[in-house]
């Protein structure tokens, strides 16, 4: 993805808690990639985005849901905040899902109420999801929730997210790489999902 593509996207009405800059992102990203050539494993790794996710959004609730064996499912792996306790563990259908949909177009997604059967102790804020994708396959789905009555998320938040994301999936496949080439190494990221071809899309604003 570049800056252009990010810039262009159609988003919702303005509404973050707060003007966002590069300086969020960019420090996200240089902390996670010194944790990254630190040797962080990839739980740790994975955490540390969602982390960031949630403080770049100024959001109560960020997770991270991750295809597990089968390849149709996503299981929510990683969840930091307020709730994350209710939906940690919990599966979904690719198919079935506002998650899977997120996953399988690798489109960024919004909604303005975070709605969704399978994951029934998703606050009722406003969502946004964005595919980890490292250039040649998706990896999870990364997605920060609103407080209840919030205003949908901003360009400019969706802005910065998309970014984070986007360096996020491919310093996770670094650490993936690092770990695997290690012998006493058994976490792994799942493997990809999809084809070598990378097309870009903006997100697509959800009622």
């Amino acid at each position: 993805m570049t800056t252009d593509d990010a810039l262009a996207m159609a988003w919702g009405s303005a509404g973050s808690p707060r003007a966002l800059g590069d300086g969020d992102r960019l420090a996200s990203s240089f902390d996670l990639m010194a944790a990254v050539l630190n040797g962080i494993g990839l739980p740790e790794a994975l955490t540390l985005v969602a982390t960031r996710a949630r403080s770049i959004a100024c959001t109560p609730l960020a997770f991270i849901a991750l295809p597990i064996e089968d390849g149709n499912t996503l299981r929510v792996d990683v969840a930091v905040g307020t709730g994350g306790d209710r939906i940690l563990g919990l599966t979904v259908r690719r198919g079935r899902s506002m998650i899977g949909r997120a996953f399988s177009s690798r489109r960024a997604l919004s909604s303005r109420i975070a709605d969704d059967q399978v994951l029934s102790g998703l606050p009722p804020g406003p969502i946004l999801m964005l595919p980890l994708d490292t250039g040649e396959a998706t990896r999870g789905v990364l997605s920060v929730i609103g407080r209840p009555g919030a205003s949908p998320f901003s360009t400019a938040t969706a802005r910065e997210l998309l970014l984070f994301a986007d360096m996020s999936a491919r310093l996770i496949e670094l650490s993936e790489e690092r770990h695997s080439a290690a012998p006493t190494s058994t976490a792994r990221i799942p493997g990809p999902a999809h084809g070598s071809v990378h097309v870009l899309h903006p997100p697509t604003a959800q009622a």
